[in-house]
């Protein structure tokens, strides 16, 4: 998903993709490299009705009759708004949003909307079920690994923040009575979610100590050391005889909030 996303774009608010084409055969083109196989009538579909477009996955379920059945979600837009049909032009999500963040797993069908009045909700698009209210939270991440990270208060740049985690049902599983402060994890690609126990400090030979800890994605109950894999750099083997030790603090030395997408 993410390397077709970077071949026809994604986008969100009123920062589009700029990939929009002109061309009838580069749609047909990339509904072949989505499906594997040429729907030239789907392409035209397409080319017709909307203005722009990013593939966001595919849901699979099976049906009363016990068949598989495949939506495959594309983001797309027309005019200045936003939403969510399948592969046909089905509309599964009114094209009325300003935003929509898609679940990194598209199985969760659950998008993180914003209305037109700047509040942020999030919707299930199989089930047609509001999972939470708009306006309930400040703000939404969208969900990674089952779980989206939300604004519950204001927050200012000197004081904690206010901030819980939640599921796909939209219960609250981890909050800021639990932590100092937690920080976005949509679109990490880490295996982990990192928060402050409590509020920075110095320790006893007045260096500066700050409280962290790492907790599991896919359970946030639960601490969790992240992989080597979600921290280092991609190693290079051009060099045969080179046999560099990593060392995974190297990742954020001077600037650790970049590793992990903060706001």
């Amino acid at each position: 998903m993410i390397e077709v996303k970077k071949f026809i774009g994604s986008f969100t608010g009123s920062v589009y993709s700029h990939y929009t084409h002109k061309d009838l055969n580069i749609y047909q083109l990339i509904f072949d490299c989505i499906f594997n196989r040429q729907k030239t009538d789907k392409a035209s579909l397409f080319y017709e009705k909307i203005d722009d477009f990013a593939y966001a996955g595919a849901h699979e379920r099976f049906n009363k009759s016990g068949a598989l059945v495949t939506t495959h979600f594309f983001l797309v837009r027309v005019n200045n708004l936003v939403g969510v049909v399948d592969e046909d032009c089905k509309v599964l999500l009114p094209i009325d949003y300003k935003e929509i963040i898609p679940p990194t797993n598209a199985n969760d069908a659950v998008f993180v909307v914003k209305n037109t009045e700047n509040k942020w909700g999030v919707i299930n698009i199989i089930t047609n079920e509001t999972i939470v209210p708009f306006g309930k939270y400040l703000k939404i991440w969208g969900y990674d690994t089952h779980h989206a990270l939300v604004c519950t208060k204001y927050e200012n740049s000197w004081s904690k923040t206010y901030r819980a985690i939640i599921d796909v049902k939209g219960n609250i599983v981890r909050g800021t009575e639990s932590y100092y402060k937690i920080y976005p994890f949509y679109g990490t690609k880490s295996d982990c979610i990192l928060v402050e126990t409590q509020k920075e400090g110095k320790d006893e030979r007045g260096y500066r100590q700050i409280h962290y800890l790492s907790l599991s994605k896919e359970i946030p109950s639960r601490w969790q050391s992240p992989s080597i894999e979600s921290v280092e750099a991609p190693r290079s083997y051009e060099d045969s005889n080179y046999h560099p030790v990593y060392d995974k603090m190297d990742a954020y030395e001077g600037d650790y909030d970049a590793l992990w997408n903060t706001d």
